[in-house]
């Protein structure tokens, strides 16, 4: 039987395999190579690499008008902010968790400039998710497909190579390029490299400038306390991330229960089942080292999410309905091989069976998310009179007494 202590030595054999020392005893991480991955063609779509070891991201569509000339429309009029309201709620909010923790002004009329994030990527994870858009040899760990070795300064290089492409307007998109995303893979079996990168810039005399977006698949708390308690990292590191202005943390809630969690981790053994407690005991220590941790919830049981959001709130607040998002799973091309796997279907080079199998399995992840939504909306409107998505999660506050009351004051 697998328990927490059994779950801490396999995060240390990962990390061993992307974590290692330079020749000046600097941390050097292993990165994927996104040469050759059907990650890379579902990138180049919309925007092209900048290097063989990282990755461009739009999170907004709607903010970039190549993007929208390219569907038929127009960038959104950045003088309205409920129109910049509607399109974080439809797409992702992390531009404006930057201009909330950058700026903190009411004028949203520069959000598009934390739009465009810089992303590379550990070679390794600890979970199977199915639906995860990152190849499985992108995440194994090993030296298959010409990974690389990068220190933080090296990587931080990198990114500020982009950044001065796109200052020159020669980008892999339209727009400046103001964050930075260490991800993976799992970023926390090298969980370091964000206070190390946050450092980097601040040396730089970025740090005004640059917001760094981590995400955590939260099944990593005992492990970064062994690390600590070992001396393999330094001593409050959390809370020494937490103290800096220019960071948010994407978590990542996977399921609403144990059937779905274990379903949507690839971790089928029950033996597993004890790192549904895990992932509460890691969102805590983010949210207690001061962290500003936004908890997004990917493939949740329409039928179990109000236990779970109970859950949620009864550990850290009421804030936790507010702050809590769900987050629709869309088909790329790593996940359609694992779905067709799963389903013993071989699509091979046929495009006409590959495009109706997709359709199928994308229609049911829409109408789960559908109902889900639902779910969302009548919670917090039967709790606060509020509608999903209505505010802006920046402002929500965790394991804040008197949170409520506070917020519908101000």
């Amino acid at each position: 039987m697998v328990d927490i202590k059994d779950w801490v030595k396999q995060n240390d054999f990962f990390r061993k395999k992307v974590v290692s020392k330079n020749e000046n005893n600097e941390l050097q991480i292993l990165l994927a190579n996104f040469q050759g991955t059907a990650q890379k063609k579902d990138i180049e779509v919309r925007t092209k690499l900048p290097g063989d070891y990282s990755r461009v991201k739009i999170n907004i569509k709607a903010f970039s008008e190549k993007v929208m000339q390219d569907k038929g429309g127009h960038a959104i009029n950045f003088k309205d902010n409920f129109s910049i309201f509607r399109v974080n709620a439809e797409e992702f909010d992390m531009p404006y968790w930057a201009h909330y923790a950058m700026n903190e002004s009411g004028d949203l009329s520069e959000i598009a400039k934390y739009n465009n994030t810089f992303c590379y990527q550990l070679k390794r994870c600890n979970l199977h998710c199915p639906w995860c858009y990152v190849d499985d040899i992108s995440k194994d760990g090993s030296e298959k497909n010409n990974p690389d070795w990068f220190s933080i300064s090296q990587i931080v290089d990198e990114f500020e190579k982009a950044r001065e492409l796109h200052a020159q307007g020669n980008g892999s998109c339209e727009g400046p390029l103001n964050n930075y995303r260490p991800s993976g893979g799992e970023p926390t079996l090298a969980v370091e490299q964000w206070l190390l990168s946050l450092r980097e810039l601040e040396k730089r005399k970025l740090d005004d400038e640059v917001f760094v977006q981590g995400d955590t698949n939260l099944t990593t708390g005992h492990f970064i306390e062994s690390l600590e308690k070992s001396g393999t990292i330094e001593k409050h590191l959390l809370n020494k991330v937490g103290e800096r202005n220019n960071f948010g943390l994407l978590c990542s809630f996977k399921g609403t229960d144990t059937e779905s969690f274990l379903n949507a981790t690839g971790m089928m053994p029950s033996e597993y089942a004890f790192l549904e407690e895990e992932r509460w005991h890691t969102f805590e220590k983010y949210v207690k080292a001061g962290i500003d941790a936004y908890p997004f919830v990917y493939d949740p049981n329409p039928e179990t999410l109000p236990y779970f959001l109970d859950d949620g709130a009864n550990r850290f607040g009421d804030g936790f309905y507010l702050k809590t998002w769900i987050l629709p799973l869309k088909l790329y091309g790593p996940e359609i091989e694992r779905y067709a796997k799963k389903s013993r279907i071989t699509l091979g080079d046929d495009k006409e069976l590959r495009d109706k199998f997709k359709k199928e399995v994308q229609q049911n992840l829409d109408e789960r998310f559908a109902q889900s939504k639902e779910v969302m909306q009548k919670i917090l409107w039967d709790k606060f009179r509020l509608n999903y998505q209505e505010i802006t999660r920046p402002r929500v506050k965790l394991n804040a007494p008197n949170f409520l009351s506070w917020f519908f004051s101000s």
